[in-house]
């Protein structure tokens, strides 16, 4: 089993949020990063804030499935849209827990900074569907 922590589309009531059936939830947590909109969903960089966001155990077909999902090609972090990557968890009952999650690496000259890491919160601020 494999702790994945989740900060956009596949959150609850979020677009792909049917990509995480069968996950079991364990907590709600911030990572340190930041998350910048790419679009129709946010990518997550290595940075000083806080990306606010919810932990989930998932199985080893389960994790294939999102690597699927987050267009990341196992061996090849340059084809990858997103690469699976280990971060601490920064805050909440999980802190000082290692996790994995989906860092962005795409090109981000010109996207929006979501500057208080929630990405839930960011796309009611704009009037954006999940």
């Amino acid at each position: 089993m494999t702790f994945i922590f989740i900060y956009g589309t596949l959150l609850p009531g979020l677009r792909l949020e049917a990509q995480m059936g069968g996950a079991r939830f364990v907590a709600a947590a911030q990572v340190l990063g930041r998350l910048v909109d790419v679009g129709r969903y946010p990518g997550f960089l290595q940075g000083d804030g806080l990306v606010t966001g919810e932990v989930y155990e998932v199985d080893e077909l389960h994790l294939a499935r999102l690597d699927v999902v987050e267009d990341m090609v196992p061996g090849d972090r340059a084809a990858s849209q997103y690469w699976r990557e280990q971060v601490t968890v920064a805050a909440g009952q999980l802190h000082g827990q290692p996790v994995q999650t989906y860092v962005y690496k795409r090109p981000v000259d010109g996207c929006t900074a979501i500057a208080h890491g929630d990405y839930r919160r960011y796309i009611r601020e704009v009037g954006r569907e999940s």
